[in-house]
């Protein structure tokens, strides 16, 4: 919790930061603009998942038990073996992208995007030279690299990319080519990131000679080549499966909202910008959930490779729980202030925010889905069932291209049919990830148990606040009176998570002065019967057993 804690607090900086470069684009680009910023972002988005997706955990779960068993050596091969491996996948992404622009963007139905797509190319091998060293340093539980790296990032393209597509728009007044200056910063900052993680590695590298040499024995370089890529390539086709099933989504949109609904192209690119805001939008809270499954495997999979199952319980309960207490207030509050927010963000396009507010209203009750879907993955891969998971996204990407598919062409509903295949899709994956939990943890808390008070602090906090708001617009403009609403939310949430007993001590005393507040909060150490006590026989993960605790 330490290391979701320091990525937690990087990545709402990151957010904040990616708001102040989103925001700016999304009211001084049209949305036909957007929709070609948005069009790149779904072919990148597959490379993305190819390189950043399997193998970056293989490397944090290879790299958390080597050190497990004290030895450094093994570690730094897996790093060697993975940097080098990630530049060759992430050459082949770039010039891919580089020099299929064109094809890319026909497939798309967004002739336009050609140039978005051409400049965010190197971002892809950028990216993936990122992960081996994020793997790496994660596999250390240190997560202050990854963080800082996050925040380079994010401020280079702010200052970037929106400072070019405004000069772009301002000389030459045209949208398409404000969009590849945009892109154009996400890349060179993608670049700046890339820098200071080599440095960062090189600096440990230098600290690392100090220590004393282990004496344990290493794999051959292609046999821990091997052993990554098993562990990687079921998590890595089930992200590049539902990547691809977002491209095909992307296009079956387009397609079917041409030929179906009747829609012209600018019709269509119009209202894809728009989807493209209430997902940027959607993204935000789910966000916060992503440090947690990303520091949960290596310290998880540490747990059950010791074979202690009080700790393994006790992380995957703890880590489901706080996914949920963030996740679901997300998805109650979104849903109900939809139609502020996107008027606040989107003040200079107020067409743009109406589409997008009856986007994320709808979208935003999936929040809670997705988020529980990234612990739940989390928890599979680190039982070494990287398998399920990628089954359980097949048969969801499926069925949201083939509702999408339906849903789409009715002139009525066009591109709500997205949204709404987007929610059903993400609820089947989490539910079907439960029940694979279930098999390796049956004395794990429920969902139901877990989620009961969340659900009822998340009714008094969406209840108290949408009162605010009411009695606020007296006063304000829509768009500022959900500013103090959303004030009054997290008080009367904060409030409400201890009143129904949602957190447990456990839960309050990892915060800094954690047992002073759960004082003062009166939350109280619940005791464990001894049987929760027992350790279970050591497990070697390179046999690939499946523990059930």
């Amino acid at each position: 919790m330490k290391g979701a804690a320091i990525l937690s607090a990087s990545t709402l900086l990151v957010k904040l930061l990616g708001l102040l470069f989103s925001i700016p684009l999304a009211n001084f680009i049209s949305a036909e603009g957007m929709s070609y910023f948005y069009g790149a972002y779904d072919i990148f988005t597959i490379f993305l998942m190819l390189s950043t997706a399997g193998l970056p955990i293989a490397v944090s779960r290879m790299v958390s038990t080597a050190y497990a068993r004290n030895c450094r050596k093994e570690a730094d091969q897996v790093f060697s073996v993975s940097f080098w491996l990630f530049f060759s996948i992430g050459l082949l992404g770039s010039l891919v992208m580089l020099l299929g622009a064109e094809q890319i963007a026909q497939m798309l139905h967004k002739p336009g995007a050609a140039g978005t797509i051409r400049a965010l190319a190197p971002t892809t091998f950028f990216i993936s030279v990122t992960s081996a060293l994020r793997g790496y340093f994660q596999g250390r539980s240190n997560m202050v690299p990854t963080a800082m790296s996050q925040v380079i990032e994010a401020v280079t393209k702010v200052a970037i990319g929106v400072g070019l597509a405004a000069y772009i728009v301002s000389q030459l007044g045209d949208d398409t080519f404000a969009a590849v200056g945009a892109i154009s910063g996400v890349s060179i900052s993608a670049a700046l990131g890339t820098l200071y993680l080599a440095a960062y590695k090189l600096r440990q590298k230098r600290r690392d000679r100090t220590l004393p040499p282990d004496g344990g024995v290493v794999a051959s370089r292609r046999d821990m080549l091997l052993s990554l890529v098993r562990f990687a390539i079921p998590i890595t086709i089930g992200s590049c499966f539902l990547s691809v099933l977002d491209f095909v989504d992307s296009a079956v949109l387009m397609d079917r909202m041409i030929t179906g609904a009747g829609l012209s192209q600018a019709q269509a690119d119009w209202f894809s910008g728009v989807l493209g805001h209430a997902r940027k939008f959607f993204d935000l809270p789910g966000a916060f959930v992503v440090p947690i499954s990303t520091s949960l495997l290596p310290v998880l999979s540490g747990a059950i490779v010791s074979g202690d199952r009080h700790s393994v319980l006790h992380i995957s309960s703890i880590s489901m729980r706080v996914t949920l207490i963030i996740a679901i207030p997300a998805s109650v509050g979104m849903s109900l202030f939809a139609e502020p927010i996107c008027s606040l963000l989107l003040f200079n396009k107020p067409e743009v925010a109406a589409g997008a507010a009856r986007l994320l209203a709808v979208l935003a009750t999936a929040i809670a889905f997705n988020s529980a879907l990234l612990t739940t993955n989390a928890i599979l891969q680190s039982f070494g069932r990287t398998t399920r998971p990628v089954v359980h996204m097949a048969v969801g990407g499926v069925v949201k291209i083939a509702l999408s598919y339906f849903l789409t062409a009715i002139p009525e509903m066009n591109v709500m049919g997205s949204a709404i295949s987007t929610v059903l899709s993400y609820l089947l994956i989490m539910v079907l990830n439960l029940i694979a939990i279930r098999e390796s943890l049956p004395d794990m808390d429920g969902i139901a148990v877990t989620s009961m008070p969340i659900l009822l602090a998340s009714a008094a906090m969406g209840a108290a606040s949408y009162g605010a708001y009411q009695g606020l617009l007296l006063f304000l403009p829509q768009r500022l009176a959900v500013l103090p609403a959303i004030v009054v939310a997290l008080a009367v949430y904060g409030a409400a998570v201890v009143l129904f007993k949602a957190v447990t001590y456990d839960d309050v005393v990892m915060l800094p002065k954690g047992e002073a507040l759960a004082r003062l909060l009166h939350v109280r150490r619940k005791f464990r019967p001894r049987h929760m006590e027992r350790r279970l026989p050591k497990v070697n993960p390179k046999k690939g057993r499946h523990l059930r605790l």
